[in-house]
């Protein structure tokens, strides 16, 4: 990075030289002395840098001092590194399971040679560094703490409460919701507070000032205060400020406890708004010794606090924070406008208008940079000016011109010097990506930016925790998020990328293969960008031959010149050995090349959806190698052998990679693997040897189809966290021992065998998060052995799905499939002489009962007749969604109408329930879908009274062989907020309720007739789109083709017609499935009709033919 991070550098440096194995391979091989010289040389340095960041943004000498620094702490980093790589070697061999052929392949010098050549080039970097030190002197630095620093490169002007209103635009919604939480929402707390949230400039004091300045608020609180707080959280500062606010008069005041008495009296009984603007303080025992002077006060006094930091927000808020969005492109070019145009500005010309348009892109919708920019172009009258600015980057505008930067500058500034690095190396990523935040935790880890301060935290998660950092302080946005809130991509505002790319200055570069060279000899970082011909890459690297990221972004197309691409690479390995992480996804190549064990340096290699077929044996050199990304390489048919001897291998990823059907034993080797990705691909069994990687936390084997057993000794991988197996279908049982797996914490699926297998009982270790599937359950011969596997306890737990196997208890020979495809009628199922112990099951599944916490329940195939005692609303408070399916024998299901907090209910291939509890009085209930039940009516027992279903959304009925009657249940509005409706297989239902209002969507497959009269009696008065209809085109022939109806299955297009003639005016899409057969023209009174179409399976394909 530039030099403000040159501690970092020098940290990573102190923390090398006192590795272990280092140290080891020094003594052993005559060059600790030079080593200890060494160390002593940085300590000398290492103590002033903090001064000497603080002091270099004003002193130019100082700068050039920090630079010829990093330059030396660089080259010592990758002296270290190859001195590292050395000593792992030589370990290697001596526990002799290298391969001879890597051996040959390997070109580090003779061992009698190494130690000689290594401790010359140590000794050449202390004296250059010895004399860099030695020049200290002229600079008179000192020793300064860190915090100190950072209060005096924090300054910003202090803000007050006036603004001028006319200056603002596109706050009004953000004042309003702040307004309406001061004024209108009821807080039983002594004090609410409230944070606004958002990047520097984006206009937070500004929201402040409106909300502050605005009428109905002066009148609903007796007391204004309004205190600029900035970097100093003095409690005794604060108070005395809130004080003299008050009171309007100076404090002489000193003691604490003075003050502290006097703010009450002042506050009496009054009810205030305070306004806290600019806060950084990230201490809760400081806000809450401020707050407790505070409280007290009436009822509904209020405070506002602005920040950049969610942190802040979550200490200091009793409600969600407001997190301000950015301004719209047209109120930046007011504000713009305003500035460049004013009285006395420039004469508005359309053709600087235009300009100034696309000057004002570069905002970002942050109104403190259109104001700036607005007027740094004030006072620029002529077009080649505004041009020159046009095309410049805001990070390239002078310093004395550039009002935007510094703003931000105050929140890099307060980052710890670790962040500083982190965040000034995401300036290589294009503006406007989003990064997944995974493999910028790799990245960063390949550079040594992530350090655990212990050793029993993983380095993933610690840069995990980095991300999560740069979020809270508005450095990052949050990109693409999974179900459940985790961040999986960030991105960065414009103008923070901006900022980034200042700061890391030439040190990192964004480079485009079609252009010539951009990258200097003093860049470290890179990413290039090749839209060309793969061989354009070079040009624009010549220079860069000190790089140690190369991030190669690039599409997956082809042309015949990118079949050079190996010799490309070739020239890369041979030109750029200092790299640290080269990711080369989607790059046009077949092989990886044999020179690619010179980058003894590298710890990030990413392959990933490239056509690489093998791998060379040579890659077991490169040493240092830490994460392996291989993902979606589905021409990769095998690993080599060699893949054991990268023993500081971290994170091997092969998602996805199609033709990789089993691992070698070697794998064993990499004893510090701690992820491993198999997900999607076609693995079969995994190597015994898996059982030795005692540091393995992560083992991804999702949608492995045909994994069909796991290691015999999966109990050893002592240290695995997550093993995730979900819809690995083929595999048969767990292994003997899973419970000895104490930090296991995901574990989707637990498949439970036969009497070698894993039991039950060993889930009661686990304690499990997230969603668990047990499958098997059928196999448990003991009912004490699901109470030993105390779900009860596992609070963890979010989804529950329970499984048992009915092929398990039909006849033998007829499994439970069969019995379905014949077309046995679900009253036979029910009377069939099933082979199972309902006492036994039952008792299984009373003795599953899950905690409280439970969000997600799902039975399966349950050969019970009567459900768990325990569900209830009592026992799970927080149920979501429950799920009973193929549950034959299962009689009742009261107990279901007590159940408040469901949201979605699905009662499927339930044969023998003849009666429906009043579940229609659930008042959470969104999705409703019941097949294969049979019951009768869905009348007053079902509806349970007046109004019934108040919040159901979607509703589906499907195979009610047995349904006849659907009255409409009297008294208040009828399913007021159903949308969506499905009504298909109901062949005896004689008619439907008589009103559905707010229906939009229907999916059905009934009686001609039914449909007909429901449409003529306006039952759907807001429908948008109509489905009809379920064919079987096989039974399409020419003696039948004048009938309207085949077996009920059909809906012919002479059904249409009388469908068109009804007056369905809001119908705006009708899908229908039918046979293609001419429409009779007609008039239709479907006026907002805008397509009708039909679908037809031609050639295993299905076809959209439109009909009007």
């Amino acid at each position: 990075m530039a030099e403000v991070v040159a501690s970092s550098l020098l940290r990573l440096v102190f923390d090398k030289l006192g590795n272990k194995i280092l140290k080891e391979f020094g003594m052993s091989r005559g060059v600790d002395k030079e080593l200890k010289k060494l160390e002593s040389t940085l300590s000398t340095i290492h103590d002033v840098l903090e001064d000497a960041e603080a002091r270099q943004v004003k002193e130019k000498a100082l700068r050039g001092w920090l630079r010829k620094l990093k330059d030396v702490a660089y080259d010592v980093d990758d002296v270290l590194d190859e001195v590292a790589a050395k000593a792992m070697k030589r370990r290697s061999e001596n526990k002799s399971h290298i391969t001879e052929k890597v051996r040959q392949l390997s070109s580090i010098p003779d061992s009698f040679v190494f130690p000689s050549k290594i401790a010359h080039k140590i000794k050449k970097i202390r004296e250059r560094l010895e004399e860099i030190a030695g020049e200290r002197t002229k600079f008179h630095l000192q020793e300064r703490v860190a915090e100190n620093i950072r209060a005096e490169t924090t300054v910003r002007e202090e803000t007050g409460s006036l603004i001028d209103e006319s200056e603002v635009y596109g706050r009004q919604e953000d004042k309003e919701k702040i307004i309406d939480f001061l004024i209108n929402m009821s807080d039983e707390r002594d004090l609410g507070v409230t944070a606004i949230v958002g990047l520097g400039g984006l206009g937070k004091t500004t929201v402040a000032q409106l909300v502050y300045n605005d009428p109905r608020v002066c009148e609903h609180f007796g007391k204004m205060i309004w205190v600029y707080v900035s970097d100093d959280f003095d409690i005794k500062r604060l108070t005395r400020s809130i004080i003299e606010t008050m009171s309007g008069s100076e404090c002489s005041l000193t003691g604490m406890d003075l003050m502290q008495h006097k703010l009450k009296e002042l506050i009496g009984d009054k009810r205030f708004l305070l306004v806290l603007d600019d806060v950084w303080n990230e201490n809760y025992e400081k806000w809450d010794r401020l707050r407790t002077v505070l409280i007290g006060s009436a009822r509904g006094s209020k405070v506002i606090v602005t920040t950049r930091s969610a942190r802040v927000a979550s200490i200091m808020g009793t409600v969600a924070p407001h997190f301000l969005s950015d301004l719209s492109e047209e109120d930046c070019w007011l504000l713009f406008e305003k500035r460049a145009f004013g009285l006395g500005g420039c004469e508005k010309t359309p053709y600087l208008v235009a300009i100034g348009k696309e000057i004002v892109k570069k905002c970002g919708g942050v109104p403190l940079a259109a104001k700036a920019l607005g007027s740094l172009m004030r006072f620029r009258r002529g077009e080649s000016q505004w041009l020159a600015i046009k095309e410049s980057e805001i990070w390239n505008l002078p310093d004395d011109e550039n009002e935007i930067l510094p703003a931000l500058m105050l929140s890099y500034n307060h980052l710890p010097s670790h962040l500083k690095q982190c965040f000034a190396y995401c300036s290589i990523f294009p503006k406007g990506e989003e990064i997944r935040s995974e493999q910028l935790v790799q990245l960063w880890i390949a550079e040594g930016f992530v350090q655990s301060s212990n050793g029993g935290t993983y380095l993933e998660d610690v840069g995990l925790l980095y991300v999560d950092e740069l979020l809270s302080r508005s450095l990052f946005q949050r990109g693409q998020e999974d179900l459940d809130g985790v961040v999986r991509q960030v991105k960065m505002h414009d103008l923070v990328h901006d900022l980034a790319r200042s700061i890391a200055g030439d040190e990192c570069s964004i480079a485009d293969a079609g252009d010539e060279t951009v990258t200097s000899q003093n860049c470290r970082y890179a990413s290039l960008i090749c839209r060309g011909p793969i061989t354009t890459i070079l040009e624009p690297l010549k220079d860069a031959q000190r790089l140690r990221t190369l991030y190669f972004i690039a599409s997956r197309g082809r042309t015949e010149e990118e079949d050079k691409g190996d010799d490309v690479l070739q020239a890369i390995f041979s030109k750029m050995k200092l790299l640290r992480a080269l990711h080369l996804s989607k790059c046009p190549m077949k092989a990886l090349p044999v020179s690619v064990a010179k980058l003894k340096h590298l710890r990030y290699l990413s392959l990933s959806y490239t056509d690489i077929e093998t791998l060379p044996p040579c890659i077991g050199a490169l040493q240092n190698l830490q994460i392996f990304d291989l993902s979606c390489c589905r021409q990769l048919r095998a690993m080599p052998e060699t893949i054991g001897d990268l023993q500081n291998l971290l994170c091997l990823n092969l998602s996805d990679c199609k033709n990789i059907f089993s691992l070698p034993n070697s794998i064993g080797y990499a004893r510090n693997l701690q992820n491993l990705d198999l997900s999607f691909s076609q693995i079969q069994t995994l190597p015994e040897s898996l059982s030795f990687l005692s540091n393995l936390q992560s083992l991804s084997l999702r949608y492995c189809y045909f994994l069909n057993r796991l290691p015999e000794n999966m109990k050893n991988v002592r240290s695995l966290k997550h093993l995730d197996i979900y819809q690995c279908c083929e595999l048969a049982c767990m292994p003997p021992g899973m419970g000895q797996l104490t930090h296991l914490r995901t574990l989707p699926m637990f498949v439970l065998g036969g009497k070698n297998s894993c039991r039950l009982s060993e889930l009661g270790r686990l304690n499990l998060l997230g969603e668990l599937d047990i499958r098997g359950l059928e196999n448990v011969g003991e009912a004490t052995e699901a109470r030993k596997a105390n779900l009860k306890e596992k609070q963890g737990l979010q989804s529950l799905k329970l499984s048992w196997d009915l092929n398990a208890y039909v006849q033998p020979g007829q499994p439970w499939e069969e019995i379905e495809n014949e077309g046995t009628s679900m009253k036979e199922l029910v009377a069939q002489d099933w082979d199972a112990d309902a006492d036994l099951v039952e008792e299984v599944l009373g003795n599953l009962q899950p905690h409280k916490n439970l969000k997600v329940l799902k039975i399966t195939e349950y050969a019970g007749k009567t459900l768990p005692w325990w569900l209830k609303e009592s026992s799970l408070p927080y149920l979501a969604e429950l799920s009973l399916t193929s549950c034959v024998r299962c009689v009742h299901l009261s107990g279901l109408e007590q159940l408040h907090t469901l949201r979605v209910l699905k009662l499927i291939k339930l044969p023998a329930v003849k009666c429906l509890p009043a579940v229609g009085q659930l008042p959470y209930l969104e999705v409703l879908v019941m097949e294969v039940l049979a019951v009768r009516c869905l009348g007053s027992e079902f509806y349970g009274g007046e109004g019934a279903f108040p919040a159901l959304e979607e509703f589906k009925l499907s195979c009610m062989l047995d349904l006849e009657d659907w009255p409409t249940v009297g008294g208040g509005e009828f399913l007021p907020h159903l949308s969506k409706l499905c009504i298909v297989e109901c062949p005896k239902l004689r008619a439907l309720p008589s009103a559905f209002p707010s229906v939009r969507e229907l999916n059905m497959n009934i009686d001609d007739e039914l449909l007909l009269s429901s449409f003529e009696s306006g039952a759907f008065p807001n429908l948008k789109i109509l489905n009809i209809g379920n064919c079987d085109f096989d039974n399409d022939n020419d003696d039948n083709e004048d009938d309207d109806h085949d077996n009920g299955d059909n809906i012919y297009p002479s059904f249409i017609p009388k469908v068109l003639a009804v007056r369905m005016s809001s119908l705006e899409h009708w899908f229908v499935r039918a046979k293609p057969k001419p429409i009779a023209s007609g008039s239709s009174t479907m006026v907002h009709l805008q397509c009708v179409s039909m679908n037809v399976v031609f050639a295993g394909e299905t076809l959209i033919m439109p009909l009007l």
